[in-house]
């Protein structure tokens, strides 16, 4: 349903890769979030990549990526160093780099870690502090029914638990079709192991003071459990600017497409 343009192996695991574009402006590389998938950025890649070659890839457990089965090869750390495997293999020596949700707080430890190889930074609806999804009861019920009924039911409980959306009408039914092929093909492990490191990971903010690349944070409007933190990011983050998307919630670039294209524009520009 997703076919990937190509995979790629990073010697620990086959990651499914979505490279379009050329051209001499620097590369852009797309971290998708928790429960997400290469395919957030479908609506909005081609566009991006008029002008420079941009990447994006399922992480592992995710989607159309290895799905290990083991619950301690899911860590954000893990997600760094298959990061930086990846973009080795497809031969990107510096580019810039956004990541949304927990694909931020990967970009984040990618650019502290390895920041000779990050030209500027896109942080878009992340936090860079420990956050509960659930009370831990409920997250290990979910779990539970993952690995006893599989991630179609999960896809179907979310489904139904979901707030309404704010993208336009015309394309929710295109983007729930999206969540429910990620969801489905998620690993159970990696869905419980991330969503435990998001309530765990050492705090990343009195970090990104060490962040010298030019950096925009993007945040949608009402996305009300992480606008706070943007506005903290954006503040730690020496120069940073911040972008708010007005009618936005977590998925800007699929529910004010136009908007955050001109966001994300502009930043490339800037840098």
């Amino acid at each position: 349903m997703y076919e990937p343009d190509r995979t790629i192996d990073t010697g620990q695991v086959t990651l499914a890769v979505d490279d379009r574009g050329s051209g001499s402006a620097i590369p852009l590389v797309l971290m998708h979030g928790f429960t997400g998938g290469r395919i957030d950025f479908e609506d909005v890649i081609d566009d991006l990549a008029a002008d420079r070659r941009v990447v994006a890839w399922d992480h592992r457990g995710h989607s159309d990526s290895t799905n290990t089965g083991d619950a301690a090869t899911y860590t954000f750390d893990q997600l760094v160093d298959d990061a930086l495997a990846a973009v080795d293999v497809l031969g990107l020596e510096r580019f810039h780099l956004l990541g949304h949700s927990m694909g931020g707080i990967v970009a984040q430890q990618f650019v502290l870690t390895h920041p000779d190889r990050v030209v500027s930074l896109i942080l878009m609806d992340t936090l860079a502090e420990p956050v509960s999804l659930l009370p831990q009861e409920a997250m290990d019920k979910v779990v539970a029914i993952g690995r006893e009924q599989g991630m179609a039911a999960v896809a179907d409980l979310m489904a139904n638990a979901a707030p309404v959306s704010v993208a336009p009408l015309a394309d929710r039914p295109r983007i729930a079709a999206r969540n429910r092929h990620k969801l489905t093909n998620m690993d159970v492990e990696a869905f419980g192991a991330l969503a435990a490191q998001l309530r765990t990971f050492q705090p990343l903010l009195p970090r990104l003071g060490a962040i010298t690349c030019p950096t925009s944070v993007i945040v949608g409007e009402v996305d009300t459990p992480l606008r706070g933190a943007s506005d903290s990011i954006a503040a730690a983050v020496p120069g940073a600017t911040l972008v708010v998307i007005d009618g936005a919630a977590h998925c800007p670039q699929e529910e004010r497409r136009d908007a955050w294209l001109a966001a994300v524009q502009s930043h490339l520009a800037r840098s």
